[in-house]
């Protein structure tokens, strides 16, 4: 079994030292890559995937996995993931170990594979969601510096501040090639994985990494304290309680191809936690396009690589 693994450049010497002892006590053939800032990895790991490695492991946050993972898509080598970032949350969402030894045991012992959808802006690969409008604000507004010294909860402070500001913006969107429909919007999100729009948008349709769609959820509010009530409400009660406000505030859609979003004035895009440019902005949908190493359930045939 033949490993290569792509450490982020944001990665501290205590998390590469645990890394380094991890893979000492593995009888696999794996090697390190330590990327650093003006390397693009999707063209290190496409350079490299010719000399027979059996997977490529990012080592990082979720940015590091989506950037490895637009090299794998429709390819035979799978994803393994070491989370070692804010968020991790392709590794939550798939089960995979927090731990950095846990992982690296995962990934170069018996595991199970599965094949998940993946979504395609601006030549580019993600797998967690994107988004417009309060969301993609957050994240455009939270610092580097903040993150790394609060972790996530440094997005909380951005959020509250964000929610009260929030004013509807005039949005075109345009599910799998439809005819585009308008919304005052405060919030758009197109989400892969479910585990962020559990959180933001209580009692969602069940969104999953590997149903071959996306699920869109538009927000509109008019006045800031429409969220809470929203937030609140939704967390408690199931939509049907409160059918006609829900409705009029909330719109949930699959999207099984593509989505479009165009604004009158450009305002900022969010994938996978970065921003990524302005609208317009078209998010395709890559049903079942990579295979990612991920624990077996109970009763499942293992694989080891």
């Amino acid at each position: 079994m033949k490993l290569l693994f792509i450490v982020a450049p944001t990665i501290g010497e205590e998390t590469r030292a645990v890394l380094k002892t991890a893979l000492q006590d593995l009888s696999s053939e794996c090697e390190i890559f330590a990327v650093t800032p003006d390397v693009s990895i999707p063209e290190v790991v496409s350079a490299r995937l010719h000399e027979g490695f059996d997977g490529v492991v990012a080592v990082g946050g979720d940015g590091t996995v989506s950037s490895v993972a637009h090299a794998l898509t429709d390819t035979h080598v799978p994803l393994g993931i070491v989370p070692a970032g804010t968020g991790n949350l392709v590794a939550r969402e798939l089960g995979i170990p927090l731990d950095i030894r846990a992982a690296v045991a995962l990934a170069a012992g018996p595991h199970a594979l599965r094949a998940i959808d993946a979504m395609l802006i601006n030549g580019f690969t993600y797998l967690l969601n994107a988004g417009v409008g309060i969301n993609a604000e957050v994240i455009d507004r939270t610092s580097r510096l903040g993150k790394s010294l609060f972790g996530r909860t440094a997005y909380v402070g951005t959020a509250v501040w964000k929610v009260l500001q929030a004013k509807p913006q005039h949005l075109a969107i345009s599910i799998d090639g439809e005819e585009a429909r308008t919304y005052d919007a405060t919030d758009v999100l197109i989400s892969n994985c479910g585990m962020l729009v559990r959180v933001l948008h209580p009692n969602c349709p069940d969104v999953r990494a590997d149903d071959g769609q996306v699920d869109v959820c538009i927000i509109c509010m008019k006045v800031a304290i429409e969220y809470p009530w929203y937030y609140f409400i939704r967390k408690l009660f199931p939509r049907s309680i409160f059918p006609r406000h829900v409705n009029r505030i909330i719109h949930e859609l699959p999207a099984s191809r593509s989505v479009s979003i165009d604004c009158e004035t450009p305002i900022v895009v969010q994938a996978d936690g970065d921003i990524i440019g302005t609208t317009p902005v078209t998010i395709n949908v890559r049903p079942k396009a990579l295979s990612v190493i991920v624990p077996s359930a109970p009763g499942a045939e293992e694989v080891c690589i």
